[in-house]
């Protein structure tokens, strides 16, 4: 990686990765406080951090590829 142009974007990116994982963690522990109190509170929460984890899914490969370099890149 030490010659990879992309060396910024993956260092925010797995920064972020971290952080989103930690949210999603959170927000499945505050979907359990609610169990027994609030089904649909129980639930939103879930689905939120449902959203996050797909978005950590996409980010790691985002990831990867940066992590691959330029040359492995695909033009979308």
């Amino acid at each position: 990686m030490r010659n990879n142009p992309y060396k910024t974007e993956l260092k925010v990116a797995r920064s972020q990765r971290n952080r989103l994982k930690t949210i999603s963690a959170r927000l499945k522990e505050m979907s359990c406080e609610w169990d027994g109190m609030s089904g649909w509170l129980e639930t939103e929460s879930d689905r939120l951090a449902e959203s996050v984890d797909e978005h950590v899914k996409a980010l790691e490969e985002q990831i990867q590829d940066w992590a691959q370099g330029p040359d492995s890149l695909n033009d979308d």
